[in-house]
């Protein structure tokens, strides 16, 4: 049983609907929000092992969500997901790895899987 605690967030409602699926079916307690404010809101007052993110969402973007989640919470391991940005614009601003849409699902596993090892 994993029961590890991840955020996803990302404005397209079958991405959240695909990964909170996904992710429950692996045991993860999955929590989605399309927005990056609704993002902040919920890291500031819950805990999460892991944050999957999109780049291009309403409002503030995944990239400019990781800069200011890493003012506030050096440790929260974060996962970029974009198909319009390359892993630079996410890694620059705080994330511990990138994945480009379509997503393998497999490689989302084994990364959430390695940031549960660390």
């Amino acid at each position: 049983m994993n029961n590890g605690k991840v955020l996803v967030a990302d404005d397209d409602a079958f991405i959240r609907k695909l990964l909170n699926e996904f992710l429950s079916f692996y045991e993860y307690n999955v929590e989605c929000v399309g927005s990056g404010e609704d993002a902040l809101r919920l890291i500031e007052t819950g805990h999460y092992d892991i944050l999957i993110t999109d780049y291009m969402m309403p409002g503030i973007n995944g990239a400019e969500l990781i800069r200011q989640i890493r003012n506030q919470n050096l440790s929260l391991p974060i996962i970029g997901i974009s198909g319009s940005v390359d892993e630079k614009d996410f890694l620059s601003a705080g994330a511990n790895f990138f994945m480009p849409k379509p997503l393998e699902l497999t490689e989302l596993k084994y990364a959430i899987e390695r940031i549960f090892l660390l």
